[in-house]
C-alpha cells in the first residue's frame, strides 16, 4: 500500500510517460469584436458598468442526440448568472438579442498569418463557424463561435518538432467577477471582453515529454505572437490551458495558468497526482472493492450535534487509509473529492468531514481546507455505534441544509466510484500553491456543432497565397541570424520581439550604421533602465539618439551628458546640442599630455603586474575622459594608455 506521497522534487519525467500540450489563447489585435462592430477595448473601472441582467442556462442536444458530459455539470451547478454591461463596448449581441454581424474579415486574415508563421499545410479555403458550448456563464448564448484557420503546423523546440494540430480564430469570454465566491450559486460577469478577437493554437501533446519543452513550446508561440504584431500585449491578454498524462493517467486539462514560471511546479503536483491516483485504484483492487460496494445510503445524525445543519453519514468499506492519503503537497485524497462536491453543490470542503482525519499526523490538517465540523472521539463513538462500521471502513460526514448535503453526498459517492478507473478526465483550475481543483468534467465532442446563423467565408487560394508571401522571419530564424552575426543570445533576441523592436533594430543597424550593441542598448536597455527611475524614454527620442550616433555628432561615452538635455528640449539642434554638453576638438598630442598627466598621478607602479591592470585601468579611462569631457572614445582611451604604458614600464 502506497504510504507516502512521490517527491514532486525528484521526478523522472520520462520514465513516468509524462506528455503535455498546450492550448493557447491570446487576444489578437483588431478594430472591432469578431461577431459585431463593438471595440475591442476593456472597462479599466469595474464601478463604470451601466446597466447588468441575468439568465439561467441549460444544455441542448449535440448533433448526434446526445448531451455532452460536461455541459450536464455545469447546469447541475444551478447557476445564476449576472452579467454587468457597458454600452461603450457592449451591445445587442453581447447581451444575445441579435444575431451576429458578419465575421470580422481583419481577423480572419490575422488568422492566415499566424498559421503561416507556424507553416501550417493545411488553410481552411472556406471559413466554417461553429458553436462550443459553454455552460459556466462565460457566454450570454450559452456558447462561443469559434472557426478553424488551419492546421498541421510546428514549432522548433530542443531539436525537434513540436506539432501545432490547429490553429482556431474563436471570441473571447466574458470576465468572471466574483471567483472567490464558490459557495453562492450566483456568479457575476463582465462582459467587456465578450466577443474580442482570440486566437487558439493548440499542440500535439505526446509531441512534449518534460516540463523544459513545455516551457519552451509555449515562448516558441507567444515568440510568434510577438514577432507577428498580432498578439495583444497587457495583463490578461493571454491564457494558456494545459492538458498533462502519465502512463496508465488520462488527460487532464488545466486551466488558467498565465505565467510560464508556474509550469514547472504544476507539471509536478499534476504528475505527484495522477501518479498517486494511479496507486489508490491498485490498492482498492487489492482489497477487491467494487462500485457496488458503495451504495446511496446516508444515515441522519443531526441529533448528535447542537446545530442547524443537517449532518449525513455514510460508510465507504474497506477504504480506510485511502482517503487521508496526500494526493498533492497538503491535500489529501479526501479534500479532492470534496472539492468537487464543494463546486458542484455549493457546500464548502469546511463542511465535509472523513474519518481518516482522525489520525494525529492527518494530512488533512495542514490544508489550507480543513474541515470545521464539531468532531471529536466522544462523537465518532456514537457515530460508529449507529452505524457500525467495520475496522476497514471508513466514514465520510457532510452537514449543511438537508437538500445541499445530500447532493454532496450523492457526489461523494460518485466520485469514490470513479476511483476504481484511476484519473478521471476532468477540466481543474491551477492555483497559487501549484495544486489544482476540479473545474468540470472534461468536454466532448458532442458541444460541439455548425452555426446556423453564420453563413461559409471564402478565401480563395491566390488571397492565402499572397498573406502567406508577406510573412517576416520566424522567430527561431531571427535567433540564428542574429546569433551567427552578433552572438546575440536567447534572452537578448526575446526582448527585441516582446519589446517589437525588431524592425527597428534592422533599420538602424543597417541604414543608419549603428553599432549592433549601441543599437540594443537604445531600443532595449535604456529604456528600461531609465524607466526604473520613473524616466520616460519616448520613441522619438531614441530616433533622435540614433540619429545623433549615426552623424557622429556624439559618442556613446557622452549619452547620459545629452538626455537631460533632449529631455528638456527635444528640438535642439545638433550645433546648439555640442555647446550644450560642451563639446571638446581632442588631438593626438592633447590626448598623450592628459594621459601622461594621469599616469604620474596614479603611479606608474600601479601597472606593473597584469592584475594591477586589470583593477586601475577602467579608473584612469574614466579619469580621462571625464578630464575630456568625454568627446572621445574609451576604446580610443584605453588602446592610448596601453601603449604608453609599454614606453613608460
Amino acid at each position: 500500500m502506497l504510504v507516502q506521497m512521490i517527491d514532486p522534487d525528484n521526478l523522472d519525467f520520462k520514465e513516468l510517460g509524462f506528455h503535455a500540450g498546450l492550448e493557447v489563447h491570446h487576444q489578437i489585435r483588431t478594430k472591432r469584436k469578431l461577431f459585431c462592430n463593438c471595440p475591442p477595448i476593456l472597462e479599466e473601472d469595474p464601478e463604470n458598468m451601466e446597466y447588468s441582467f441575468y439568465r439561467y442556462f441549460r444544455p441542448v442536444l449535440g448533433e448526434m442526440g446526445d448531451f455532452d458530459p460536461g455541459m450536464l455539470v455545469e447546469f447541475e451547478k444551478g447557476y445564476k448568472v449576472i452579467y454587468l454591461a457597458n454600452e461603450k463596448n457592449t451591445c445587442t449581441y453581447e447581451m444575445d438579442e441579435t444575431p451576429p454581424f458578419f465575421p470580422d474579415m481583419e481577423a480572419i486574415e490575422k488568422g492566415i498569418i499566424l498559421s503561416a508563421y507556424f507553416d501550417c499545410s493545411a488553410y481552411a479555403e472556406e471559413v466554417v463557424v461553429n458553436r462550443k458550448q459553454y455552460l459556466d456563464g462565460s457566454i450570454t448564448t450559452g456558447f462561443q463561435r469559434t472557426f478553424i484557420s488551419a492546421r498541421d503546423g510546428w514549432v522548433p523546440v530542443n531539436g525537434k518538432k513540436v506539432r501545432i494540430t490547429n490553429v482556431h480564430i474563436e471570441e473571447d469570454a466574458a470576465r468572471r467577477v466574483n471567483w472567490d465566491d464558490t459557495s453562492s450559486r450566483t456568479v457575476y460577469f463582465n462582459l467587456d471582453r465578450l466577443g474580442m478577437p482570440l486566437t487558439e493554437i493548440i499542440t500535439e501533446y505526446t509531441d512534449v515529454d518534460t516540463p523544459e519543452e513545455l516551457i519552451e513550446t509555449a515562448k516558441q508561440i507567444g515568440r510568434v505572437l510577438r514577432i507577428s504584431k498580432i498578439g495583444i500585449r497587457g495583463l490578461g491578454a493571454a491564457r494558456q490551458d494545459v492538458n498533462i498524462s502519465i502512463t496508465g493517467g488520462d488527460r487532464v486539462e488545466l486551466k488558467g495558468v498565465q505565467n510560464l514560471d508556474h509550469f514547472d511546479i504544476m507539471c509536478r503536483h499534476e504528475v505527484v497526482r495522477q501518479y498517486t491516483l494511479i496507486e489508490i485504484k491498485e490498492e482498492m483492487l487489492k482489497r477487491e472493492i467494487k462500485e457496488e460496494d458503495f451504495e446511496h445510503t446516508y444515515v441522519d445524525i443531526s441529533h448528535l450535534f447542537n446545530d442547524d445543519k443537517k449532518y449525513f453519514a455514510s460508510i465507504f468499506p474497506k477504504m480506510k487509509g485511502l482517503f487521508g492519503l496526500e494526493v498533492q503537497p497538503n491535500k489529501d485524497f479526501g479534500e479532492e473529492i470534496f472539492e468537487k462536491s464543494m463546486l458542484i453543490t455549493g457546500l464548502p470542503r469546511a463542511n465535509h468531514f472523513h474519518s481518516d482525519e482522525l489520525d494525529e499526523n492527518a494530512v488533512r490538517k495542514r490544508s489550507k481546507y480543513p474541515s470545521s465540523l464539531p468532531i471529536n472521539n466522544e462523537v465518532i463513538t456514537k457515530i460508529f455505534t449507529i452505524l457500525n462500521p467495520k475496522e476497514s471502513d471508513a466514514l465520510i460526514i457532510i452537514a449543511g441544509p438537508e437538500k445541499s448535503a445530500i447532493h454532496a453526498m450523492k457526489k461523494v459517492v460518485e466520485r469514490v466510484k470513479m476511483a476504481l478507473k484511476g484519473v478521471p478526465q476532468e477540466t481543474r483550475r491551477y492555483v497559487y500553491d501549484g495544486n489544482s481543483e476540479f473545474l468540470r468534467v472534461i468536454h466532448g465532442k458532442d458541444r460541439i456543432y455548425p452555426d446556423t446563423d453564420t453563413p461559409p467565408v471564402v478565401i480563395s487560394l491566390e488571397k492565402i497565397f499572397d498573406i502567406i508571401g508577406k510573412i517576416g522571419k520566424r522567430p527561431w530564424e531571427v535567433y540564428v541570424e542574429l546569433n551567427e552575426k552578433y552572438q546575440f543570445d536567447q534572452n537578448h533576441v526575446d526582448l527585441l520581439i516582446r519589446d517589437e523592436k525588431l524592425d527597428k533594430f534592422y533599420n538602424m543597424v543597417d541604414d543608419l550604421g549603428l553599432d549592433e550593441h549601441l543599437t540594443y542598448r537604445l531600443l532595449i536597455d535604456l529604456p528600461r533602465e531609465k524607466r526604473r527611475k520613473n524616466i520616460k524614454i519616448t520613441e522619438k527620442l531614441i530616433e533622435k539618439l540614433a540619429l545623433l550616433f549615426s552623424n557622429n555628432t556624439i559618442l556613446l561615452e557622452q549619452l547620459e551628458l545629452v538626455l537631460p538635455i533632449l529631455l528638456e528640449n527635444p528640438n535642439i539642434s545638433d550645433e546648439e546640442l555640442k555647446v550644450k554638453i560642451g563639446f571638446k576638438e581632442i588631438t593626438s598630442e592633447q590626448l598623450d599630455k592628459i594621459i601622461d598627466n594621469q599616469i604620474k598621478l596614479f603611479g606608474k607602479d600601479n601597472f606593473v603586474s597584469s592584475e594591477d591592470k586589470k583593477r586601475n585601468l577602467p579608473r584612469i579611462v574614466n579619469q580621462v575622459l571625464n578630464e575630456c569631457n568625454y568627446s572621445i572614445k574609451g576604446e580610443q582611451v584605453a588602446n592610448k594608455i596601453n601603449s604608453l604604458l609599454k614606453e613608460v614600464i
